[in-house]
């Protein structure tokens, strides 16, 4: 079979979701590909992020912001020059002028289902200028894409529905624990930054993310003078307004904000957390609840397609839009036993097993010789 050029677009790399998906599936297919040629586009700020063992994998620097105008006017140019035989964007911002064949990885639709400027830091009028251009280049990467990478069957279902894209275009490639974050729970010894009982949640604090309703929940004493809440990530507009209602509500005594944290300080937090919890009405797949798993939590979630289809009944569900049912799920599993949350959270951690970045990998690559 012909060697092939591979052209993979990195430059998000330094984003987290996106960027651990970009580390791990380029880390893996180093190691299971050594035959074919990868040109790997990153920006200078993030050259040193990654290395690979093998001379067919190059580094290329390339200093275009992600869903700008130049992006789309140079971008298309600076690709083809290289004529590549396939280009993997890991993300939807595919040029719309770019000619060449590539595979486009698709996480989520949430912007789909946000029709007001709620999601975004832009007034009205502009966020729906945003959205009119994210669905025209989202249906241009779709339907020019030789293939689809999906990361969860709710996500294939949703593009079928959404731009009637053909189921057979469309390839589930799951993601998995990130392996930095694995090696590093191993060895790392814990550090306890709180003297009390809490849940954690992990991510940033867009809408779909749904931690008004937490703070609702928290606002209960019968919650909040049993547990108390712990809040790991951080942006610059939608944690300030969360933060500032927390403080209306005079409820900072029982919800903090961590801010962003490293891996360490991740593997920290889940230490000793009574358990994560993650109140989503959207997601793609939920990368928290493997590590969460990982490191001995059972934790409470929505009753979402993605989370159903990944963990089916090892998780404790609840109705993310009912804040009653909320904290039941949570009273529920403060009343565990220890025991019984051992045998549950035992049973969950078969699932981990079931994902992979090596198949992952194996099968991006299958896709790259084939398509």
């Amino acid at each position: 079979m012909k060697i092939k050029n591979i052209g993979f677009d990195a430059r998000l790399i330094g984003e987290t979701g996106v960027g651990r998906y970009i580390k791990n599936l380029l880390d893996n297919l180093s190691k299971i590909d050594k035959v074919n040629h990868y040109y790997v586009f990153l920006k200078s700020e993030d050259f040193n992020r990654l290395t690979f063992p093998n001379h067919n994998f190059h580094k290329i620097a390339l200093d275009i912001r992600w869903h700008s105008i130049k992006e789309q006017l140079y971008l298309p140019f600076i690709l083809s020059k290289y004529r590549f035989d396939i280009v993997h964007f890991p993300y939807f911002n595919v040029p719309l002028l770019y000619p060449g064949k590539y595979i486009v990885t698709v996480h989520d639709l949430i912007i789909d289902h946000n029709k007001t400027g709620r999601a975004s830091t832009m007034p009205g009028i502009f966020y729906r200028g945003k959205r009119l251009f994210y669905k025209l280049i989202m249906n241009n990467a779709l339907k020019k894409a030789a293939k689809i990478l999906a990361i969860s069957e709710s996500t294939k279902k949703e593009i079928i529905d959404h731009y009637h894209i053909s189921s057979a275009k469309i390839i589930v490639t799951s993601n998995a624990l990130d392996s930095d974050f694995l090696t590093l729970s191993r060895k790392h010894q814990p550090k306890k930054y709180y003297d009390f009982n809490y849940l954690l949640f992990v991510g940033n604090a867009y809408p779909h993310k749904n931690l008004e309703a937490l703070v609702e929940v928290f606002s209960d004493s019968r919650i909040n003078q049993k547990i108390k809440l712990v809040l790991a990530g951080d942006d610059w507009f939608f944690y300030p307004r969360l933060k500032e209602l927390v403080k209306q509500k005079k409820l900072t005594k029982f919800i903090y904000f961590f801010g962003r944290a490293s891996n360490s300080q991740l593997i920290d937090l889940y230490a000793f957390a009574r358990t994560l919890i993650v109140p989503s009405l959207m997601e793609g797949f939920g990368l928290p609840n493997l590590e969460a798993v990982q490191l001995g939590l059972l934790p409470l979630v929505s009753d979402i397609p993605a989370f159903r289809e990944v963990w089916h009944d090892h998780l404790i569900y609840f109705n993310p839009q009912d804040l009653n049912d909320i904290k039941k799920a949570i009273t529920s599993h403060l009343r565990l036993s220890p025991s019984h949350l051992k045998k549950l959270h035992q049973s969950a951690k078969e699932v981990i097993r079931q994902y992979s970045w090596k198949q992952t990998a194996a099968t991006a690559l299958f896709q790259y010789k084939n398509s």
